[in-house]
């Protein structure tokens, strides 16, 4: 007990010293996992180092390396603008098809904080000359950015099942992921209904007027045969095998067919090809590496905290609960931590390795206490102190007067709506997985 007491606390002090002092989280909870690892826990500095999540490290970086390309020559950009004016004459149901639109361009290798960032600032533009409600817009934003990135073969995705394949329940790390997805993309398309059902005597959508954007570059075009090869190939391959188990040649490629070292490659290829034009160095800048080593500090302390214990012992307390709130509860709890932590840095290493954990007692499938977990963590992304909230405050280009309703209406409505969603997913997916 007093080891998950210490770890706790650890984990309580890190986020607060990082947010405080404005220090990367990561590196503090680097030296925590430093001291209690080798100087309670009795762990040698090897096995300490041991625990550097080497290939969550190379997930990040490489898949942001490669798609940061179509990024700094604007092709998502682009892409965004033309699917707006494909639709502008759909005005009536434009936050489900901007919830689309991004989810498109986050997929399709932005992941969340570029497409945010974009779409952020597009939707808020949007909402000006449209009259569109500024936290359907929002959710349609921050949910699409997320959904897209859960995708299998995206960041998130490709994230969540290198953290599964390190738990007890690593046999199932291709199925969790998949269920993650699917649930992450299909349950906001009913939140966006509800809120343009909610909203609809005041919403008085204008007609848009968007320009016909400019013709693709020649790189630009490039960038998106590169883009989509990379996925073909992810893909295709296990595809191929699946329906010719016998053929070794296929066999042999699928066996040796990696997203996060194609990624590598296609990036070199890319710089080659100079598809950054005259701002390759901008490619390796936009690399988050302040979410690298979030993810890679927390991850050596939560690997500290299995160590002494603490993670079987907090599934156990989530199973003293009644049998029927459990994925309730997990959901909530996910939901609270990630209004002040990251979902990927702290909320997801921490809390799946619990899953096997609470499945044994309670019987629920490991499905819905995985997708309760991320559904639970990403419904607070709209708080403005957390990513998707403040990147969308920060990107508003507001009036100070506006500006602070608009975080009034991401801190209490936004958030605590968000939330309401995921417990209610959560309620519905009990009857279903």
């Amino acid at each position: 007990m007093f080891y998950t007491i210490l770890i706790i606390l650890a984990i309580i002090i890190a986020i607060y010293l990082g947010e405080k002092f404005d220090i990367n989280t990561g590196l503090v909870a680097l030296a925590f996992a430093y001291l209690i690892g080798c100087f309670v826990l009795g762990m040698s500095v090897k096995e300490l180092l041991a625990t550097f999540p080497t290939k969550l490290f190379l997930v990040i970086f490489t898949l942001t390396l490669f798609f940061n390309f179509a990024v700094v020559n604007g092709t998502l950009e682009k892409i965004a603008h033309l699917l707006l004016y494909r639709f502008q004459k759909h005005t009536k149901w434009l936050p489900l098809i901007l919830y689309f639109i991004t989810a498109l361009v986050s997929g399709m290798g932005a992941g969340f904080f570029t497409s945010v960032a974009i779409m952020g600032a597009i939707a808020i533009t949007l909402c000006k000359s449209s009259g569109m409600n500024k936290l359907q817009a929002s959710f349609a934003v921050s949910l699409g950015s997320l959904s897209g990135a859960n995708f299998m073969y995206s960041a998130h995705g490709v994230l969540f099942n290198s953290l599964l394949s390190k738990t007890a329940v690593a046999d199932q790390a291709n199925v969790l992921t998949r269920d993650i997805f699917v649930v992450s993309l299909i349950y906001p398309i009913f939140v966006m209904l509800i809120l343009m059902l909610l909203d609809r005597k005041n919403s008085q959508i204008a007609e848009l007027n968007i320009k016909k954007p400019e013709v693709f570059s020649k790189k630009q075009k490039i960038n998106i045969s590169l883009i989509t090869l990379l996925m073909v190939i992810v893909l295709g391959v296990p595809m191929l095998a699946n329906f010719m188990p016998g053929n070794e040649t296929i066999k042999f490629i699928n066996s040796r067919t990696d997203i996060t070292l194609l990624a590598v490659v296609f990036a070199i290829a890319a710089y080659l090809l100079k598809l950054a034009e005259d701002k390759p160095k901008e490619v390796l800048a936009r690399v988050p590496w302040s979410t690298l080593w979030l993810v890679s500090g927390v991850g050596m302390l939560i690997d500290v905290a299995v160590e002494a214990g603490t993670i079987d012992l907090l599934a156990s307390l989530i199973n003293n609960m009644p049998s029927f709130i459990v994925p309730i509860a997990v959901t909530i709890i996910a939901g609270i931590m990630s209004i002040f932590s990251s979902t990927l840095g702290v909320v997801a290493p921490l809390m799946f390795p619990m899953i096997a954990g609470i499945v044994g007692p309670t019987g629920y499938s490991a499905s819905l206490i995985a997708v309760a977990i991320i559904i639970g963590a990403q419904s607070t992304a709209l708080a403005p102190f957390s990513t998707g909230g403040s990147l969308i405050l920060g990107n508003s280009g507001l009036g100070e007067e506006e500006s602070k309703k608009f975080y009034n209406d991401l801190l209490y409505k936004a958030t605590f709506l968000g939330l309401g969603f995921a417990i209610v997913a959560t309620l519905i997916l009990m009857f279903i997985f």
